[in-house]
């Protein structure tokens, strides 16, 4: 099946589930459990609204459960479980191995570390430079050179432009992004078109920002 045939499909299923479950649970709940008829109308509307929010929310407690809470409590089972011996229970004896691994405390100083001074530091940094360029004119132009790098990591960035620049020889299946829309369009015309012209177009007619224009100006730190 084509990928993106298949996402399609997958796209229509999960919507189209989403709003049938909460279509079909609300009818269930107002029809059949406490139907806002006969004596007790007012109680069984008490109750369906009760219970609701419930439904609405039971999605998201059961995705949450199923891939936070169980790894969570089947990790903590194999910790007591030996894979040597076909999953035994040893209890608490690999606990007792890691704390006496040198290894193991100096991962745990550096974590220590890590949680303590980086968060510490940055917050102090962040405060330091906030207060140093609030009383300047060009205060907003120094924050986003000093805040900028730091919306994403360069490990991240570098990925990122690793995967759109990527290539493989011809005849395989193309990673990168802008070399696969290039071979889509064999090379040709059309791909100086849509992937040089077109966008130095867009880029030439694009109005530049400056400091002082009202969108820079209504943007606060």
């Amino acid at each position: 099946m084509h990928p993106a045939l298949q996402g399609l499909i997958t796209i229509i299923i999960g919507v189209g589930g989403c709003v049938g479950y909460f279509y079909f649970s609300n009818q269930l709940l107002d029809r059949v459990l406490f139907p806002a008829t006969g004596q007790n109308a007012g109680r069984n509307i008490n109750r369906a609204n009760q219970i609701r929010p419930w439904l609405f929310l039971f999605p998201a407690l059961f995705a949450l459960g199923l891939y936070l809470a169980y790894p969570v409590f089947a990790t903590l089972w194999l910790s007591l479980t030996d894979r040597d011996q076909g999953g035994a229970f040893v209890g608490l004896a690999n606990y007792r191995q890691m704390f006496g691994e040198p290894k193991f405390w100096e991962a745990m100083h550096n974590n220590m570390l890590w949680l303590i001074v980086v968060p510490a530091a940055s917050t102090a940094v962040g405060l330091l430079a906030a207060q140093l360029t609030d009383r300047i004119k060009w205060g907003n132009v120094a924050k986003s050179l000093i805040f900028m790098p730091m919306a994403i990591s360069f490990v991240g960035a570098a990925v990122i432009w690793k995967l759109v620049y990527d290539t493989r020889p011809a005849g395989k299946d193309q990673i990168g992004v802008l070399n696969a829309v290039w071979l889509s369009f064999d090379g040709g015309f059309w791909s100086i078109i849509c992937l040089q012209l077109l966008p130095a177009l867009l880029l030439a007619s694009s109005p530049p920002s400056w400091p002082g224009s009202s969108i820079w100006r209504s943007s606060r730190w």
